[in-house]
């Protein structure tokens, strides 16, 4: 496969709706899903888990900016023939499995974030519990979903970086609530079979760690800014969980919850891919590369029509679905469009910064814009349902 390193704003504009668009509305499909559970289930967590409302953002975003990081690892390595396009490459096994740690890690100072600020001790042990076997066995699903969205498009002469990030940050809120739901009710009502899932959810984490060794290097980096990246996931907890009552009354964003910041992540994240696999083939231009500048705008004519399909499809679920009354909010599309400009000119910017500074961009960009994007994204929830309330 031949990385193309120019071309018309035009030839742009096609790339993106021919390949990165489709992959857009996949996602937010899978989203949609993700925020039926949410609303249906939003005023359990509310009410009985708010220590679980806390760590929701962190635990949807971080998951997304690991298996996105990771997905961007596998891309630039098959551009530069580090690994061949196959599943069964060792180095795809030892990715996942440190991605499957590093999933695990953050969990511990999102849990102590969140049992802090609600005060729920009580529960805490039980939401940790749930919340550790829920992350094995997301990860587990999520890192050999990466290596097959990766490896499979590369095999077919598609750039794995215009799809891979979208996709599996998408997939990760797809699994992060309904196995989180699961999980909770299988605590409520099959507690024998709770504690045996989580059981099994640590033996995969022993057995894993007899057949994979975690490159020091990469565990070092990526886990020193998920410490950063939990804290300010953290942030985004407390204010969800904070203006949980005004989500809950606006009965359309607590279902397009899930949808608003992982297609927010998902636009900073495609820029993050594309710009980090420019940088590794010498073809980064500088501070503001051209290339770049002109994906972003090709990317920001997809905008309309996402944002109209994130309200749009909010509104189908929570009227018809959920049976809650929605108030049309007018400004959505253009808030949105712009907090979208500003994600992805802050990916391209990110990873400039973080390899002047001596930072794998593969390991650190997707995480950061992702977590930002995530708390961009909730106060933006938190005022659009402040507005229909």
């Amino acid at each position: 496969m031949i990385y193309r390193e120019e071309g018309t704003f035009k030839r742009y504009v096609a790339s993106a709706w021919k390949v990165t668009f489709p992959a857009l509305l996949i996602s937010l499909g899978i989203n949609f899903v993700s925020g039926t559970f949410l609303g249906k289930y939003f005023d359990k967590l509310m009410i009985s888990y708010p220590v679980l409302l806390v760590v929701l953002p962190g635990l949807m975003g971080l998951r997304g900016n690991i298996f996105g990081s990771l997905a961007s690892r596998f891309t630039t390595s098959l551009y530069i023939g580090e690994i061949r396009a196959s599943l069964r490459e060792r180095k795809v096994g030892e990715n996942i499995y440190l991605s499957m740690i590093l999933s695990v890690l953050p969990i511990f100072l999102l849990w102590i974030v969140g049992t802090l600020k609600t005060g729920h001790v009580d529960m805490a042990f039980f939401a940790l519990l749930i919340l550790l076997a829920s992350t094995v066995f997301v990860s587990l699903m999520l890192g050999y979903s990466t290596a097959i969205i990766t490896i499979v498009p590369f095999r077919r002469g598609l750039d794995p970086d215009s799809i891979a990030s979208p996709l599996i940050t998408s997939m990760a809120d797809l699994l992060t609530i309904p196995i989180l739901i699961f999980f909770i009710l299988m605590y409520e009502y099959h507690g024998f079979s709770f504690y045996t899932l989580f059981l099994l959810s640590l033996t995969v984490i022993l057995v894993m760690s007899k057949f994979y060794k975690i490159e020091t290097r990469t565990f070092f980096e990526i886990s020193g800014i998920m410490v950063i990246l939990s804290a300010i996931s953290s942030v985004s907890g407390s204010v969800l969980q904070s203006y949980s009552q005004i989500i809950h009354q606006s009965a359309i964003v607590s279902v397009i919850y899930p949808a608003l910041l992982g297609s927010l992540g998902n636009y900073g994240g495609v820029v993050a891919a594309k710009t980090s696999t420019r940088l590794h083939l010498g073809y980064f231009e500088g501070l503001i590369d051209t290339t770049v500048m002109k994906e972003i705008f090709a990317l920001v004519t997809t905008g309309i029509i996402i944002s109209g399909t994130i309200y749009g499809g909010g509104y189908i679920i929570s009227e018809k679905l959920l049976s809650r009354e929605v108030v049309f909010y007018p400004l959505f599309i253009p808030m949105y469009i712009l907090i979208m400009m500003f994600v992805m000119v802050l990916s391209a910017l990110l990873v400039h910064i973080f390899h002047r500074f001596g930072l794998d961009p593969d390991n650190v960009t997707i995480p950061a814009v992702t977590t930002i994007a995530d708390l961009i994204g909730t106060i933006f929830a938190v005022f659009i349902a402040g507005m229909m309330v």
